[in-house]
């Protein structure tokens, strides 16, 4: 029979009614104690329990909607993260009673939080962004996450000493009860013996199995449930104890798949840390996906640019297994590439095999998982299990696919770029010998070009000043013709190579400070000739507020030159050019040439400054011309850190500009020897208002050994003549503050010159204008060379034979110019084309000055000077460097220590030669006593 408590208790009212009376009373107040310690089990801890696996839950499926969602780049199961929030807190504050409140408004903060972060990363990873910035943002994301995990713990944690310590005390009222109830009965026992033992039987048995029972929840073995072996109170508290157990069995169940799933997120990020290639990354996640899934084998294949998909990563997969690569469609791994959900497999047991060294088996399942970025497929993951597949292991794989199809996409992206870096850096060092080409190749031109027209210039002035002979009008006309276009011909191929070295960054500037009115001057004088030839005035106006300018003199020359050249190119007859300087702010000056042309269009205004462009083009152009001189200027002004412009009115003009700085920076240019009086010379005082007729007299006589002074005002004639005798004069009749003839009276009055021979310049040679005075002779402008030494030589001042200069260059014609150029000027000269014959030739005549070219085959230029300056004789001797190398800051510190000067061929290149000699050689017959760097 399966009676109650309280039919028992009745069935014995009428045997022994105060036992039973006590008896009920104790057991009831025992049975309340009981139920109050469960009572409060159920109350307090139960649901906690049941709270915790539930919000897990729940948060896991707003997880895996973001996952979801950036898998497929479906905005739409983005949005459903939404609800699921809601629903996780709805569930939050049902449970309210079980969860302290700021626990709960705290856990609530942190999910919205959470939802947050991880709604602007999914965005922005289904927008296919990329960057430190999302990787970023994931990492706020991430740390959200645990703290809501974190806030959910201690939110739902409970204490399992407490629920022992409830269970316990269940047990004890419990066993405190058997005993009252015991006593009861014995006391009882003479009137209810037999029905207390058959009461007691049931009733133990029962107790025996709760208090087993407890005892096995407390200790944390959910695993047995208590038997139930009654209908009564204590079957009822045995069947409310075995649902416990099961709610506490689920929660470890749950709480336990769990912590498999972070901690394999865990490993993944923990192995995948790191710059790693994308093999390393497939290798890594394999060894942690297989080692966690228990899966014997695993492979990881990737897409390439053309759609097939290869073997990148291998878990214990043979070198010899087939289907190392396939195409989408192509087999089960093909097919999974068409998808985005993860395929499972339950592979018969005799459709694979898996070998080892010592054993085979047959795989149970296989699992195919597509690792999706920006919506594409861009690897398939395969895993082979020996065991059947479970959800867990599912739910594991699609938590973690994402970690490792970011990972693998980041280590492609830096494969990608560590490639391109290493074309880049291939490509600089291309660029870098086609650079080095291209300086070398400057360097043959720049001497091959200019070494023979140089020689063609340099003969060609000798014929046309007559020194090989006496020439007609015609002949002198057909020369001058020639030096003219040699000398253009020279310009342009220095503008090409100069526009070629300022490409390459190797155009050198040499600032020194300058006198900016003496630099315009000097230019204008260049092209007094083309002015006068077009009747076009040339004006020039220097404000003086500019100030002291430190700037590379041939570098500014170059720039005004092409200036002033068009301008005039451009001018009509009768026009006017303006030449203008003034101040542009604190530290650059403003240059401007203003001419009074036709002016240009505002269309062709922007084809200005540009390489070989010109506006006047075609079969029928009127003015010659490469289009490089401003495209030079430009680039010129431009390195120099200043700037050039132009504005134009058609049929007004054109006013050019360029801004230089005042003080412009670079190296400075080489000190070298200054010049020197020349003792023992003739000295000639030269009377000459014209700059242009002035220097070419100076030139003339200093390149023929004579010692110059000059005057251009009869006041100035005037007072050198009454500090020194000279040994005779050349003079322009029209001065600007006195006539010729004056001047002629008041030196024959007296003093140290009255007996001086002169020498009259002037435009028409009319012995007549100075008739009465004497005067040796009377040449007419423009000046010939051999004309005005043979009126010196007639007067009596002859200069004398001055001594061997040793002439060291390769190129024939350059050494037939120098002998017939030095010739002139009364030195003898020992020619020699190489370097060693150089040397041995300085040491058999010993020179008294050599003039050397630096590009020689064998022994060249510096080596010569090295082994030259080592010599006795050669650390006396004056070395003139005539060279068209362009000469680096390198090369020119080495000839600052070895060389008495540099000059360049070309142009009017032998005329500074032999002022260069003149200045470090003295008349016959003096010694020359001067090192190289003396001062």
């Amino acid at each position: 029979m399966n009676l109650s408590f309280r039919s028992k208790l009745l069935a014995l009212v009428a045997t022994a009614a105060l036992a039973l009376v006590a008896l009920v009373v104790s057991s009831a107040i025992i049975a309340g104690r009981v139920e109050g310690h469960l009572d409060d089990i159920r109350r307090h801890y139960l649901p906690k329990l049941g709270l915790r696996p539930q919000l897990e839950a729940q948060f896991e499926r707003i997880q895996r909607g973001f996952q979801d969602a950036v898998a497929a780049s479906d905005t739409e199961k983005l949005a459903r993260t939404a609800e699921l929030k809601k629903e996780f807190l709805q569930q939050l504050a049902q449970s309210s009673g079980a969860v302290d409140p700021g626990l709960a408004a705290a856990l609530e903060q942190a999910v919205e939080d959470f939802h947050s972060k991880a709604l602007s990363v999914s965005t922005r990873l289904i927008a296919r962004e990329t960057g430190e910035g999302v990787v970023a943002q994931m990492g706020e994301m991430q740390a959200s996450q645990t703290r809501v995990a974190h806030l959910l713990d201690t939110a739902t944690v409970f204490d399992k000493a407490e629920l022992t310590n409830a269970f316990s005390a269940a047990a004890d009222a419990q066993r405190i009860g058997s005993r009252i109830r015991l006593g009861l009965s014995l006391a009882c026992l003479s009137m209810v013996l037999l029905l207390s033992l058959w009461i007691s039987r049931d009733m133990l048995a029962g107790m025996a199995h709760l208090t087993a029972g407890f005892r096995r929840f407390g200790e944390g073995d959910f695993r047995s449930p208590i038997p139930v072996v009654a209908k009564d109170e204590l079957g009822v508290l045995a069947r409310q104890a075995n649902q416990m157990a099961q709610s506490l069995q689920r929660l470890e169940s749950e709480r336990s798949r769990v912590d498999s799933l972070k901690g394999v997120q865990s490993a993944l990020s923990e192995q995948l840390r790191g710059e790693l290639e994308p093999r390393e990354v497939a290798d890594r996640a394999l060894s942690v996906l297989c080692r966690s899934l228990q899966c014997p084998v695993g492979a990881l294949y990737s897409a390439d640019p053309d759609g097939a998909f290869q073997l990148l990563g291998r878990h214990a997969v043979s070198a010899g297994a087939g289907g190392l690569s396939f195409r989408p469609g192509e087999g089960l791994a093909g097919q999974a590439a068409l998808q985005t959900e993860i395929t499972v497999v339950q592979a018969p047991a005799d459709q694979l095999r898996i070998t080892s060294g010592l054993a085979e088996g047959s795989p149970r399942a296989i699992a195919l998982v597509p690792l999706i970025r920006f919506g594409k497929v861009t690897a398939i993951l395969e895993l082979v299990s020996l065991q059947p597949w479970s959800e867990l292991s599912t739910e594991l794989l699609a938590s973690a696919r994402e970690t490792v199809a970011i990972a693998l996409d980041v280590a492609r992206g830096r494969d990608e770029l560590r490639s391109l870096l290493g074309e880049t850096q291939r490509q600089a060092a291309e660029l870098t010998r086609a650079g080095t080409y291209k300086s070398q190749f400057l360097a043959n031109m720049s001497h091959e070009l200019r070494t023979p027209l140089n020689a063609i210039l340099g003969f060609t002035q000798l014929l046309h000043e007559g020194e090989v002979g006496t020439l007609s009008g015609e002949q002198r006309e057909f020369l001058g013709n020639v030096l003219t276009s040699g000398r253009h011909l020279l310009r342009l191929i220095n503008d090409v190579l100069d526009l070629a070295k300022v490409e390459s960054g190797r155009l050198d500037f040499r600032p020194e400070p300058i006198d900016l009115p003496q630099v315009i001057g000097e230019v204008n004088a260049i092209l007094r000739t083309t002015a006068a030839d077009k009747n076009v005035r040339v004006e020039t106006a220097v404000d003086p507020a500019i100030g002291p300018v430190a700037l590379d003199p041939a570098r500014l020359k170059q720039v005004l030159y092409n200036y002033l050249s068009n301008a005039l190119k451009f001018t009509p007859s009768g026009g006017l050019v303006t030449v203008r300087a003034a101040p542009e702010g604190a530290d650059f000056f403003r240059l401007e040439v203003h001419d009074t042309g036709s002016g240009i269009e505002p269309q062709d205004l922007p084809r200005l400054f540009v390489e070989f462009q010109q506006l006047d083009t075609g079969a029928t152009k009127k003015h010659a011309g490469t289009g490089l001189g401003l495209a030079l200027t430009k680039r010129i002004v431009e390195a120099q850190g200043g700037s050039v412009g132009v504005r134009s009115t058609p049929g007004v003009g054109s006013v050019f500009h360029a801004v230089l700085p005042r003080q412009a920076t670079g190296e400075a240019r080489p000190a070298m020897p200054q010049a020197r009086s020349r003792a023992g010379a003739p000295e000639i005082l030269v009377v000459e208002d014209n700059p242009a007729d002035q220097t070419l007299i100076v030139e003339a006589l200093s390149g023929a050994g004579y010692s110059v002074q000059t005057a251009a005002t009869g006041a100035q004639a005037l007072a050198k003549l009454r500090e020194r005798a000279f040994d005779a004069m050349t003079l322009d009749l029209l001065l600007p503050d006195m006539s010729g003839v004056d001047l002629l009276a008041r030196i024959r009055d007296g003093g140290p010159n009255a007996q001086l021979p002169v020498i009259v310049l002037t435009v028409v040679a009319e012995e007549g204008a100075v008739a009465g005075f004497r005067v040796s002779d009377v040449l007419a402008k423009p000046i010939e060379t051999a004309a005005l030494l043979d009126a010196l030589r007639r007067a009596g001042v002859a200069a004398e034979r001055r001594g061997a200069v040793l002439v060291v260059d390769d190129d024939p014609g350059c050494l037939r110019l120098m002998e017939a150029t030095l010739g002139r000027s009364g030195f003898q000269t020992i020619c020699r084309q190489d370097g060693e014959a150089a040397l041995q030739a300085a040491a058999e005549s010993r020179p008294v000055a050599v003039v050397l070219d630096l590009i020689m085959p064998r022994v060249d230029g510096f080596e010569f000077l090295e082994r030259f300056r080592r010599t006795e004789a050669g650390r006396r001797t004056p070395v003139i460097v005539w060279t068209v190398k362009d000469l680096s800051a390198h090369d020119h510190a080495r000839l600052r220590e070895t060389a008495h000067a540099v000059v360049a061929k070309g142009g009017d290149g032998a005329v500074s030669l032999l002022r260069e000699l003149n200045t470090f050689l003295p008349a016959a017959g003096v010694e020359v006593r001067r090192e190289p760097g003396d001062g």
